[in-house]
């Protein structure tokens, strides 16, 4: 069948793809585009996983001025608070400018010592056998003490850190609680039965809210950030004349999109830890970098190459979003399909990084593919091209890989080797506990 140029394939109903979602698990996003093709419709918007339509949307001017209507206006559905993410136009423009010096890559790296030296620290100080319930909830509270120093220039040990670390993690934690989010696959009566709770958590987070109004007004008063040299979010947006409101809300986006690195280095110690082989092989070759007490920056990642394969990995495996949702400025023609102007889109991220087309045994989770493989064009981009690019990403590598070399070398992880499914939500999280015994390694006298 020939479709018409003005016809973009149709997809399942609601029912159909949350029924896979329910049996399938996170699997569903590629049996969809098995079934329906790369692009379908669903619900009004088109799914595509297509590396020329995506490289289109990524970037190409007329795609990019405009956010997507999931963006714009039900960004509070999304458990993600209000930030640069949402925004277009000239606000966008403004806070952008404000904090992008945070994330260029000379100011990452000054932080790399700051990282290694204070994971060291709290490490260290652990029993030498450490039995954790919920590993993702180890690492967040590790991680939330690194950003209170790289992105707010705050010492973590201080009561102004400690509180407001307390605060974004706790609304973070509210917002992912599986009662009352809303970020499923396609709006469904199941959504519209969840709106009460949902109204009713609402409120109970403006009021978390206010209470973040105070403490960045009480950080800001007391003055410490003046000897940062205004290299923090707060300091920035205070003197680029942001109210105390609007900085208290892209605070708490940025530690939201933050927190999907505690996602991502969950899923990174998940896997060592249910593979011994691979977890002695990247600590031997860390194992280098010992005579480094600043950390591990860009310029030392060609030390590591298997390090680096790892995190690459990684990223393709478990990204941080099932999709990322577009609107297209102006007129697409791919093949036989025409897709108008002003039409949402929702890039299956997680189709893109496990679809056999681009990958081979894309369900095998498997570093050494990196050694010689370069996928095709716009198959991996975990965190996207173009204008709208992550402006996080030179934060989220050296973290990740500083983190993961006090990890590697401070001990060895054991977790169970078993299928460990993700909650069916676009925001990915896993449906349940992951138990990890961390043993601590002897030391060499």
């Amino acid at each position: 069948m020939i479709l018409k140029k003005t016809q973009i394939p149709k997809g399942p109903t609601v029912k159909q793809a949350q029924q896979l979602l329910s049996e399938k698990k996170e699997d569903t996003w590629v049996i969809l585009t098995k079934q329906y093709g790369k692009n379908f419709l669903y619900q009004g918007t088109m799914v595509t996983c297509d590396p020329e339509i995506i490289e289109m949307l990524l970037m190409e001017r007329s795609h990019t001025r405009k956010r997507s209507i999931v963006y714009r206006y039900l960004y509070k559905l999304i458990p993600l608070p209000h930030g640069l993410l949402f925004l277009d136009g000239n606000i966008w423009q403004q806070k952008l400018q404000t904090v992008m010096p945070v994330f260029t890559r000379p100011n990452i790296s000054q932080y790399a010592g700051f990282m290694h030296q204070y994971l060291f620290q709290m490490i260290s100080g652990w029993d030498q056998v450490n039995q954790f319930a919920d590993l993702y909830n180890t690492v967040v509270k590790l991680n939330a003490s690194l950003l209170m120093k790289v992105g707010f220039g705050l010492n973590p040990d201080t009561l102004l850190a400690k509180e407001l670390s307390a605060l974004l993690v706790d609304y973070k934690y509210d917002l992912m609680d599986n009662r009352t989010r809303l970020d499923e696959f396609g709006l469904s009566k199941k959504t519209i039965g969840k709106l009460p709770k949902f109204i009713r958590a609402e409120i109970s987070r403006k009021k978390k809210i206010r209470l973040l109004h105070k403490q960045i007004q009480s950080i800001l008063d007391s003055g410490v950030l003046e000897k940062n040299n205004g290299l923090n979010w707060i300091s920035g947006l205070h003197k680029a004349g942001f109210s105390i409101a609007s900085i208290a809300n892209e605070v708490n986006h940025l530690y939201g999109a933050y927190n999907a690195l505690d996602y991502t280095l969950t899923c990174a110690i998940y896997e060592l830890g249910k593979n011994v082989s691979l977890q002695e092989k990247l600590r031997n070759e860390l194992r280098i970098t010992e005579q480094l007490p600043m950390g591990i920056t860009h310029k030392e990642f060609e030390k590591i190459p298997d390090t680096i394969h790892f995190m690459q990995e990684v990223f393709r495996f478990y990204p941080v979003s099932m999709g990322i949702s577009r609107r297209s400025g102006e007129e697409i023609i791919r093949g036989d399909i025409r897709i108008p102007a002003g039409q949402e889109i929702l890039i299956a991220l997680y189709a893109l990084h496990h679809h056999p087309d681009y990958w081979e045994d894309p369900e095998d989770f498997n570093p050494e593919r990196w050694v010689a493989h370069q996928p095709p064009a716009f198959t991996y981009i975990p965190f996207l091209k173009g204008p709208r690019h992550c402006i996080g990403r030179h934060l989220a590598e050296v973290n990740f890989i500083n983190f993961i070399r006090v990890w590697l070398l401070e001990g060895i992880a054991q977790v169970a080797d078993e299928p460990l499914h993700l909650a069916p939500f676009m925001i990915p999280r896993f449906e349940k506990s992951i138990h990890c015994t961390f043993k601590k390694s002897p030391k060499v006298k």
